[in-house]
């Protein structure tokens, strides 16, 4: 059972950062599916149907709440930013949301499978034979990073270094100051890539060319073309939502495969096994736990009254734990029929826009993976360096040793 403290029955002290978040998440499941959590007394929601049901009120469950991360009030006025989409609710949302969904039908998406392959076998090619290998740095960052960045048309203008950098201090945002320092060197970062994309916006308006943002420059709303702040929103919401928690579930599609050697047997005789692995995968270890939403009115629920204005966390990596909805939830279940009902992508109009996009870079990533190695070994769970957050399950490093 997970620590905690006695304080109430809606903030019984559950801590999120614990050691064993899956063990929480039961707990919370069984006794406390709406409460209170630490750190900050956020509200979390933990069962499957809830988080569901929960996804699939916008008008109730808001998702302005990434305005408060993004808008800041220790931010200065030129690195505020609207994150347009994921911060929208009906009947915003659905304008922007069409150009976007535009771009990810499966014939572009598809295009990219040569690029995919082309940059996965070239950092292969790249270990040589040091073992172990440092994965994030030299696979699952660069891997992610060069799609992404040519995607949005600043790959052959700034370093996969700098877009790492920026992303990072996009991840740790939040509406509670951090320390000067931290402001000096978001800020710093936030304004150097709005640098890259007004210049990547500019060029493709001289000489637009057949992709994303030549498509964004082009398209319309209301009878309007968008704004500069408009494009380097949207470009920012491609590169910040499509990079780390891709980056972590190809790290723990790694780590899973490091502890079950019987499924990289079975996947490498078997590639058509590797889509079923992908979404157990995504189901039992997904890199995102939950997502941000402001209840836009008084919300109750199992008995418990959640306050207009607070913040709400679905926590979609305890809905893929239910046992309500999963058998055997705990199992890790490459041939489990309903793996694909997981909530980590999302849910109603806010379902992840980029998941086939993120479903086959990790694909491409597996098949040149297990095509050139037999063998996968890394650290146990306790000896890895996973990063404090309540929001996401990630490591900043994971050595592997790879064996053919």
């Amino acid at each position: 059972m997970p620590a905690l403290t006695t304080q109430s029955n809606t903030r019984p002290g559950i801590d999120l950062q614990s050691q064993d978040p899956f063990a929480t998440f039961t707990f919370m499941r069984e006794h406390h599916p709406v409460c209170q959590v630490e750190p900050n007394g956020l509200w979390a929601i933990s069962r499957y149907q809830d988080i569901k049901n929960a996804l699939a009120q916008p008008l109730r469950f808001s998702s302005k709440a990434l305005d408060l991360f993004f808008q800041a009030d220790w931010l200065s006025d030129d690195c505020k930013s609207t994150r347009l989409i994921v911060s929208q609710d009906p009947p915003e949302h659905k304008k922007y949301h069409s150009l976007l969904n535009k771009a990810f039908v499966n014939s572009n998406i598809r295009s990219l499978m040569p690029l995919m392959r082309k940059t996965a076998k070239s950092l292969i090619d790249g270990f040589g034979t040091t073992m172990p290998v440092d994965f994030m740095s030299q696979f699952s960052y660069p891997y992610i990073g060069g799609i992404i960045s040519q995607i949005v048309g600043v790959g052959d203008k700034q370093s996969f270094v700098e877009i790492r950098e920026w992303v990072e201090y996009e991840e740790q945002m939040s509406p509670y100051r951090p320390s000067d320092e931290f402001i000096v060197g978001c800020e710093t970062a936030i304004r150097r890539q709005n640098t890259y994309f007004i210049e990547a916006i500019n060029e493709r308006r001289r000489q637009p060319q057949d992709d994303l943002l030549s498509g964004l420059i082009a398209a319309r709303i209301d009878h309007r073309a968008l704004t500069d702040n408009e494009l380097c929103s949207l470009l920012s919401l491609m590169i910040s939502a499509g990079f780390t928690t891709t980056v972590q579930a190809i790290n723990h599609a790694i780590i899973q495969l490091s502890r079950r050697p019987e499924i990289v047997v079975q996947l490498k005789a078997s590639p058509t096994l590797i889509p079923g692995f992908i979404e157990e995968l995504l189901r039992h270890s997904p890199p995102l736990y939950t997502v941000f939403r402001i209840a836009s009115c008084d919300i109750e629920l199992h008995g418990v009254t959640i306050p207009k204005g607070e913040m709400v966390l679905p926590l979609l990596a305890s809905g893929n734990r239910d046992p309500a909805h999963f058998s055997n939830p705990d199992q890790f279940d490459i041939f489990r029929k309903n793996a694909r009902q997981h909530l980590t992508f999302g849910h109603g109009i806010h379902t992840c826009i980029g998941a086939a996009l993120a479903r086959l870079e990790m694909h491409i990533a597996l098949e040149c993976l297990l095509d050139a190695f037999s063998e996968i070994t890394c650290p146990a769970d306790h000896q890895l360096d996973w990063i404090e957050s309540i929001s996401m399950r990630a490591v900043s490093a994971l050595p592997v040793q790879f064996s053919t």
